[in-house]
């Protein structure tokens, strides 16, 4: 893994992902923090986190705003320079904003290899990432004619092509509608099925959180309050019993009352 940061020195910039058979074998650890402390101005927003995150886990990260869910992710990217505490993660890791990003003068194919050599080879695994979402024939689409839901797939389409050992996911479902969203729910749990890396995904929906991921933390105050295993089998239906009761104690960590949610 790479050192991204430690008590006494900056972090690096994030590093050129590697070829696919130099990412760590699955369970080994892709991203590892210990006493991570994050200060804008005179507000700590991080205030010493521990985090593991083993290759094929799948962790979503829950918090009201302002609690340092975003912070954390973006240290973890190699995107925050200015921290306390060591980081160490994987030299291959990819990041799916909120936003897509794509470039609007770039057709939907040099979007997805945007930063990559344009060699033969690296076009068709750009290929191949786009048929994996569901895109084959939106290779050579401009980005302002895709749906919302086809513009966060070519990201991820873009996040794949890399072979990251470390995926981040800052709330990309966010601006989807329901039905969309519930879609790409399945499409992402397939991704990962097949690709096997780490996941951290920051989200405020409690329910994507127990839809998705093998383990829930719940940041408060900058801090870890809960650390939560899932292990439940998909699908997790929210009537399930067992669904309710996850549901219930990840509500009253955020500080919600379960018997008042709507």
């Amino acid at each position: 893994m790479t050192a991204v940061g430690t008590t006494t020195g900056r972090p690096s910039a994030p590093d050129a992902p590697p070829a696919p058979e130099g990412r760590p074998p699955a369970g080994e650890h892709v991203a590892v923090a210990r006493g991570l402390r994050r200060r804008f101005g005179d507000r700590e927003v991080l205030a010493g986190v521990d985090l593991e995150i083993r290759r094929d886990e799948f962790v979503a990260l829950l918090g009201r705003s302002g609690t340092g869910k975003t912070t954390l992710l973006r240290t973890l990217a190699g995107l925050d320079a200015d921290h306390e505490g060591s980081v160490r993660v994987a030299a291959a890791r990819s990041v799916v904003f909120q936003e897509p990003r794509l470039l609007p003068w770039r057709r939907v194919l040099p979007n997805v290899v945007l930063g990559l050599d344009r060699t033969p080879a690296t076009l068709e695994r750009g290929r191949s990432a786009l048929a994996e979402v569901g895109l084959a024939d939106h290779a050579r689409a401009w980005p302002a004619t895709l749906s919302g839901g086809e513009a966060q797939r070519v990201a991820l389409a873009r996040a794949l092509v890399r072979e990251p050992a470390l995926l981040l996911l800052d709330e990309p479902f966010g601006a989807l509608d329901a039905l969309t969203r519930q879609r790409m729910h399945r499409l992402l749990r397939r991704l990962c099925r097949r690709h096997q890396p780490g996941v951290l995904l920051v989200t405020h929906d409690v329910d994507e959180a127990i839809t998705l991921a093998d383990r829930v933390i719940v940041l408060d105050g900058g801090r870890i309050t809960l650390d939560e295993p899932v292990g439940l089998p998909h699908p997790r239906p929210r009537s399930h019993d067992d669904v309710e009761r996850l549901r219930r104690r990840l509500l009253a960590a955020l500080g919600v009352d379960p018997t008042e949610d709507g």
